[in-house]
Order: structure tokens, then sequence, then C-alpha cells
């Protein structure tokens, strides 16, 4: 007796249709995740563009305010701003310059602490047709034990740069005139806008403890009885 043995030597139709499937499923995401992975370095190059410069400006002054200090022996004014009023691109449209201290590499100890004076400037290149920010930090004196702090920087992509200070009753947008000449201001508020599109606006405020001064238990009570 015999048997009738069936046997195939290929694939048939649907199986076929069924491997094209899932091959087409698999490249869908593989493409997907690859695009995701594009957009996400399109994201992170724009935001490095248009924010990192004014974060990382934002990061220095915030930094370089809140440790302001008036050193002991200075004739000039330790603190002073002041906007170009007539606002045009050949010049400054604003400067602030002030001391700031810097800890040691090494160290902590505040007996370690070098003072510079550090030096705001926001400019307008003409050859590149935008406004640059400018920091300029300085020794105060000979020797300089941080050398990493001293130099120029540079940011461009800051559209604009708004600074107001607070004197204890009010905002200002002035510091080192006749009304406030050997002081320090309490706060400082910063605010500025950056980006080829000029709408990323970012800001802090800055509180400044050497303005603010530090009276002894004994003299407050010596102030309180010589008012009696």
């Amino acid at each position: 007796m015999r048997r009738s043995l069936n046997t195939r030597t290929g694939l048939v139709l649907i199986e076929l249709i069924m491997a094209a499937a899932i091959a087409a499923l698999l490249l869908a995401v593989v493409f997907a995740v690859y695009c995701s992975i594009l957009n996400t370095v399109a994201l992170q190059n724009r935001w490095r563009d248009n924010v990192m410069p004014g974060a990382d400006a934002l990061d220095f002054i915030a930094r370089d305010l809140a440790c302001t200090v008036a050193p002991f022996g200075i004739t000039n004014p330790p603190f002073t701003a002041a906007y170009n009023e007539k606002n045009e691109k050949s010049e400054d449209t604003f400067k602030m310059s002030f001391y700031s201290t810097f800890p040691a590499e090494s160290s902590n100890d505040w007996r370690g602490y070098s003072v510079g004076q550090v030096t705001y400037i926001m400019r307008y290149d003409e050859v590149m047709e935008e406004f640059v920010l400018i920091r300029e930090c300085n020794p105060f004196r000979v020797p300089w034990r941080d050398q990493l702090s001293a130099g120029r920087e540079k940011w461009r992509g800051i559209k604009k740069l708004d600074i107001i200070f607070f004197d204890g009753s009010d905002w200002v947008t002035r510091w080192g005139d006749a009304e406030n000449t050997n002081t320090l201001p309490l706060a400082v508020r910063i605010s500025l806008i950056a980006g080829q599109d000029g709408r990323k606006q970012i800001g802090t405020e800055v509180f400044i403890n050497a303005a603010r001064q530090i009276v002894p238990k004994k003299m407050i009570q010596n102030i309180g009885q010589s008012q009696r």
C-alpha cells in the first residue's frame, strides 16, 4: 500500500506577505527612533545656540555680583554702572565695574581669597553686526592667586541686557553717581534676551551681602542708650 507524501520546498504567498509586514513594522520603529534622536540633537543644538550664551553669561554675572566687596584703600567708587543714553551702536551701550572676590584653587579658606576688578561691557560689533557682552577681570593687587578668573570673556547672541540696582528704597538704573558714590547696591536684578529670534528671556536677582552692615550687639545697645 502506497502513501502519498505532500512535501513543500518553499514559502507560500501568505508567508511572504507576513514576513514583509513584520520587516516593514521593524523598519518603521527603527525610523521613528532615528527621527526622535535627530529631533533631540536639533533641539539641543538650538538651545545651545540660543540659550547657552545667555545662561553662561548670566551665571558669570550672578557669581561676580554675589561676591562683590569694597576693598580697603581704594580711591575710586567701588561700584559703578551706567547705560549709554545716546544708544548709539558705535559706542558701548552699558558698562558696569566693581570688585569681586575669588577663592583659591586649593582651599576655601577666606585668607586665600583674591580680589579682582570686574568690568562688564555691552558693545556693538560692527563687523558681525551684533551685540557682544564682554567681561574683563584684572587683579586688584599683585600677586594674583587666581589666574583662572583673570582674563577676558565674550558672549554673542545676546540681544538685550537690563540690569537695575536696589538702594534700599527703590530700584535705579545707574550706580556710582553723586547719590551713591561710595556704597554698594543691596541687590541687583538681571534680565537678558538671547537667541537668534530674540525670544529667550532669562534673568535672576542677586543679593550683595557686602552691602549689608552687621552691627555688633554692644554697639546697638550703646546707640539705643544714646538716643534716650
